[in-house]
């Protein structure tokens, strides 16, 4: 048989695929020991060649094997780690959402609506949608942050719909109280009388109406007052034009901090009531 007949049976055999250099080096290795055995003068019948025609087929074939067996396990270890990174992602998300409502005597307690997880990863978005309609005063972005943000974030704590609507509206409250007094500080008559009516319309925010507590508050003297006792004071005194008045109401609020009301806390004729 001549070279040149024995080299294309050979490598008719199985064809390399580019890139495979272990399977480049079997043939090569076969192909010298074929080469060096004629060269030596050695008789090279058709049955010996056919034999080690069929050697080299199954080196071909085990390393083919062996790259697919590769190719499997590196395709099962890949979709482990994205499925166990899927998984994880999925076991550290809490809905802030709980789907429940409190019922019977507890809405009375806790307020009504759905009940929100205080630790839930999404909390912040939902309590500025569940929050959006109320209005703070212009330029106390800042202050509606905070409310949002004031109570720990704990994810074995919850909070009805309503009283974070009533908890926030508070504070918007005040701000609109703070942007009273930054106007009247200014001398910005037009300012001032925005402020004052929608202090007046505060009043009657179902968030401040509804969710009040009668009784929530005993003062010194014996008086029994509601948690919200102090918006209706501070809308007419706003409405009058009475400072002293509306700096009182604020100061005696329980409710306005002094981290919601900039303004009025930085008046030399303001004393906080509260504890820093």
């Amino acid at each position: 048989m001549r070279d040149q007949e024995l080299d294309a049976l050979l490598r008719g055999a199985a064809p390399l695929q580019p890139g495979a250099g272990a399977e480049e080096r079997v043939f090569a290795d076969v192909w010298a020991r074929v080469q060096t055995s004629m060269a030596d003068g050695e008789s090279t019948p058709a049955e010996v060649l056919h034999g080690r025609r069929l050697d080299l087929i199954a080196d071909r074939e085990l390393a083919a094997r062996r790259r697919r067996r590769t190719a499997r396990l590196a395709s099962a270890t890949l979709a482990v780690v994205v499925a166990g990174g899927g998984t994880a992602a999925a076991a550290e998300f809490l809905s802030t959402r709980t789907g429940d409502e409190l019922t019977g005597w507890e809405v009375e307690a806790g307020g009504s609506g759905e009940v929100l997880n205080l630790g839930g990863t999404d909390r912040s978005q939902v309590f500025a949608e569940v929050t959006a309609d109320i209005p703070f005063a212009p330029g106390h972005d800042a202050q509606r942050t905070w409310a949002l943000e004031f109570f720990p974030r704990e994810t074995d704590s919850r909070i009805s719909e309503e009283h974070l609507r009533s908890w926030v509206a508070g504070a918007a409250v005040c701000t609109w109280a703070d942007a009273w007094v930054a106007a009247d500080t200014a001398g910005d008559t037009a300012a001032r009388t925005a402020a004052a009516g929608v202090l007046a319309e505060t009043v009657s925010w179902p968030d401040i109406v509804e969710a009040d507590t009668p009784d929530a508050i005993i003062t010194e003297s014996g008086e029994h007052l509601s948690y919200r006792w102090w918006v209706r004071p501070l809308a007419e005194a706003a409405v009058a034009v009475d400072r002293a008045g509306v700096l009182d109401a604020v100061a005696h609020s329980a409710t306005c901090s002094y981290q919601v009301v900039p303004a009025i806390d930085a008046a030399p004729d303001y004393e906080y009531a509260g504890v820093r």
